[in-house]
């Protein structure tokens, strides 16, 4: 086939105008400008409000490391849908830059920043899912330890802390930690920085596995009043009150029993009510939970799940609401695989954190442009947006001093673009939270 040039600039990724238009129209450009940033290093440096911004933007293009980041450098429509001054830095400057911030400014920085986010939600009676995960790690970075790996056992890793809010499908807060650190290891702390950016009154329920069953923390959440539903390990002591209860209940779900009883384990200072869910495996051979005695016939037929609670839900509501927090697990999941989480890391740990966390606002803008934008309120993962509405190929055309995009769009994709811009319009984020 015969081909021609053209000095035309083109860019592959024309549907991130409406990115550009949703981050304009919620007034995140002038929250970043806000935020106590360092100063540039020189006059010919580039602001730092500027390589985060790129820096966002790139991580959801698909970017997974400072060197594919930088390769938007070359993107000059990309450049001018954002008016980015210098566009994209490049790799050597992302990789000096994320450095410069310690654990310290980090936290200022993204106590500002989500105090004007979360204020900002339209949300209440929110739940807050908090969850663990394991990140390998094949260098040498600080904090990189030997610890829990089911996957590579043995490799060094991070055990990254997270806390989503369930209801708007966004990340409250989330800490790097060493590798060889338990799930619940600076649960309280990591808990109280939360709160200092998502309003505590808009919080209403926090639901976490058997990793966070421990009595230091239910006292803390009773004693803030914040109502939990935190999973519980099949301990001896629980095991032997379960084996003494004959008043099992049937759910709606054919094959479920459920029961309740007050119940005290070691080291707790009080009884605490417990939720009991048993699942035959006869009917629900796929089931999930643990068998309490895999070498006697009548235990092996059933899996048990067993759940700490101040709640006031029914005994089935409680079971119900905790097989929901499953979503956070999922949300790790395309952190890692749509945003990447694992792979912009340094040899600094803060650096590595601080990284983290701006890839986590990333998600946070998509998941706000799902709930308020998408024509279709199916929640699509990142790498379907990227394919439906973001990867379009276009270029800049000027005519009398006005700069267009031209969109390579027709059909009812057209329609269908054209309405996402539509809502945009109509969209009316609430009042414009400044803490600054």
């Amino acid at each position: 086939m015969p081909y021609i040039y053209t000095d035309k600039e083109v860019t592959p990724w024309g549907g991130m105008l409406l990115i550009k238009e949703f981050y304009d129209r919620i007034g995140m450009h002038e929250q970043l400008v806000s935020l106590p940033l360092m100063e540039k290093g020189s006059g010919r440096g580039i602001d730092h409000h500027e390589i985060i911004e790129s820096f966002i933007m790139s991580v959801i293009l698909g970017a997974n490391n400072c060197t594919a980041a930088a390769q938007l450098s070359y993107d000059h429509v990309l450049k001018e849908i954002f008016q980015w001054e210098h566009g994209m830095p490049s790799q050597s400057s992302l990789s000096r830059f994320f450095p410069k911030y310690d654990g310290e400014l980090s936290d200022l920085i993204f106590s500002q920043f989500n105090q004007w986010w979360h204020n900002a939600l339209d949300y209440n009676n929110m739940t807050l899912d908090v969850d663990s995960t394991v990140i390998t790690r094949f260098g040498e970075q600080e904090g990189a330890e030997v610890g829990y790996n089911p996957r590579y056992k043995g490799r060094k890793s991070h055990h990254p802390i997270l806390a989503f809010l369930a209801e708007p499908k966004m990340v409250a807060n989330s800490w790097i930690r060493s590798g060889n650190s338990a799930s619940n290891t600076e649960f309280i702390e990591f808990l109280q920085n939360t709160f200092t950016m998502v309003p505590r009154q808009k919080v209403s329920l926090l639901r976490g596995d058997s990793g966070f069953c421990s009595n230091k923390i239910f006292r803390y959440l009773e004693g803030i009043g914040l109502d939990y539903i935190i999973a519980a390990p099949m301990k001896a002591g629980l095991v032997d009150h379960i084996l003494t209860q004959k008043q099992w209940l049937t759910t709606q779900t054919k094959g479920i029993d459920i029961c309740s009883f007050e119940y005290k384990a070691q080291g707790w200072g009080k009884k605490r009510r417990v939720v009991v869910v048993r699942k035959d495996t006869l009917l629900l051979p796929k089931s999930g939970g643990k068998t309490l005695f895999s070498q006697q016939d009548d235990y092996l037929r059933y899996r048990y799940s067993a759940f700490v609670t101040t709640s006031n839900y029914s005994d089935e509501i409680v079971w119900k609401t905790y097989n929901q927090r499953a979503d956070a697990e999922n949300q790790i999941k395309e952190l890692k695989y749509d945003y990447n989480i694992a792979g912009f890391n340094f040899k600094d740990m803060d650096a590595t954190e601080f990284a983290f966390r701006w890839i986590t606002v990333a998600y946070n803008l998509m998941s706000y442009i799902r709930n308020e934008i998408m024509v279709s309120k199916v929640n699509h993962r990142l790498s379907t947006l990227r394919f439906n509405c973001i990867a379009i190929g276009a270029y800049l055309r000027t005519s009398a001093r006005k700069t267009t995009l031209v969109m390579a769009v027709k059909g009812k994709k057209r329609d269908y673009i054209e309405k996402l811009f539509q809502n945009i319009e109509r969209f009316k984020p609430p009042d414009k939270v400044s803490i600054a």
